[in-house]
């Protein structure tokens, strides 16, 4: 009668754990999934039960495999984004184990008083449970926006430490196998205070692991933003240099134009109408490719379209184009340029391989609600396959900054790609 309360409890304190971890893999993730905290909690607390009811050993790499299996199938968690969380929990999960573990077999050796004793059995690992609650708490608070940035899959590498401390508390303590309470109570004093030792000094690891591992990421990230500004930069050097040309030819044309004047009233005196009229349709379609009207409500990117428009007009492409950002949409300058000029130049550059009649370009942009919705289709051949680099990376960073998305797609000798913006 005594032992059953003690094995509800366990239950109970084990539900609770289940749903710690539950919450903080669904935090650290960003996924929606708390409607399946029930099953969650139903399946752990059947397990327990089992497991308590049958002194079964060895569930730990259970507890893993079920974990992943539940985040992946339930809750449609990508593996990479789950490698983390995973290995923060069950590493913590372990130090917490073999603490308590330890810790129980010192005071069923030195504890002759089993109502001192049972009561300690509850105490401790609640008390350990406590620490391991809020472990996961400072990590949630601490490195959560750090966590949520893509990285690189060889920096998993840098979580290794984590994999061996849990191994070696796991193998060294025999945690896993039905004679570690025997295992543990032989050990003498200087022994279990070299384990103690280890076992602190191997959390102080884990802790700093995970530090280094989060600093990592954010130099990583910075490396990113510097290769994204080194990237803006060179846009804005190309963008000055085909302003300078599209200068150049302007007063070009502003030079000629009293001369084509002349020949009009030439023309015109002499009584030549027709060669007057064909004259002036080559002038209209000259004057056409070097003003190109735009009015999108910014500025700094009615200027950058217009260069755009012309230099894709020069090269008989067809342009289409509805775009329209109130004022009142919060983006920087140097960032909407980015993205368009971007957008355009691969657009421009795929319109160039294809033959001068199938060449054409459409851009729309609306601002709805917070959100700036920017799509571009053009003629692209289904031979060249979409590749990720300068010019789709800078779109993808600049999406990224304003919590945005991209989406790509080739069909039917058409490129789309549609870019959502979130005010800032």
């Amino acid at each position: 009668m005594q032992v059953r309360p003690f094995y509800l409890w366990w239950i109970l304190e084990n539900s609770l754990v289940s749903y710690v971890i539950f919450d903080f893999l669904l935090y650290i993730t960003q996924k929606k999934g708390r409607k399946y905290i029930p099953l969650w909690l139903a399946v752990n607390g059947f397990v327990t039960w089992i497991v308590t009811c049958y002194q079964l050993q060895g569930t730990f790499l259970f507890s893993i495999l079920f974990l992943i299996f539940f985040a992946k199938v339930i809750l449609g968690i990508q593996g990479l984004k789950m490698i983390t969380p995973v290995t923060i929990i069950f590493t913590l999960y372990t130090l917490t184990e073999g603490f308590s573990v330890f810790a129980m077999s010192w005071i069923s050796v030195n504890l002759k008083s089993p109502a001192v004793g049972r009561w300690l059995q509850i105490l401790v690992p609640f008390l350990l449970n406590m620490l391991f609650f809020c472990a996961l708490w400072l990590i949630q608070r601490r490195y959560f926006h750090t966590l949520q940035k893509p990285i690189s899959s060889y920096l998993y590498i840098l979580l290794l430490p984590c994999t061996l401390i849990v191994l070696g508390i796991r193998y060294g303590l025999k945690l896993d196998r039905s004679d570690f309470e025997p295992y543990l109570s032989s050990f003498g004093v200087n022994t279990r205070l070299l384990i103690l030792f280890i076992m602190l000094g191997a959390a102080v690891i884990v802790f700093i692991t995970i530090e280094v591992f989060c600093k990592i990421i954010d130099l990583t990230g910075q490396e990113k933003a510097l290769v994204l500004l080194e990237s803006q930069l060179d846009s804005q050097r190309i963008y000055i240099e085909e302003a300078k040309k599209r200068n150049e030819q302007y007063s070009a044309f502003q030079h000629d134009i009293d001369n084509h004047l002349l020949v009009l009233s030439g023309l015109l005196h002499e009584g030549l109408l027709e060669q007057a009229k064909l004259y002036t349709e080559k002038l209209h379609i000259s004057s056409k490719s070097l003003f190109s009207p735009v009015s999108t409500g910014n500025a700094v990117l009615d200027v950058l379209l217009r260069e755009k428009f012309s230099y894709a007009r020069q090269n008989q492409i067809e342009v289409i184009f509805d775009i329209h950002i109130p004022r009142n949409f919060h983006m920087e300058d140097m960032d909407l340029c980015v993205l368009f000029s971007n957008i355009l130049d691969n657009g421009i550059t795929a319109c160039t391989k294809e033959t001068c009649e199938n060449r054409f370009l459409t851009l729309s942009g609306r601002v709805r609600s917070k959100f700036l919705i920017v799509e571009a289709v053009n003629t692209a051949s289904e031979q060249h396959k979409i590749r990720t680099g300068t010019g789709l990376t800078n779109i993808q960073q600049i999406a990224e900054k304003y919590q945005g998305t991209v989406e790509m797609e080739l069909s039917n000798g058409r490129f789309r790609i549609s870019v959502l913006i979130c005010s800032s």
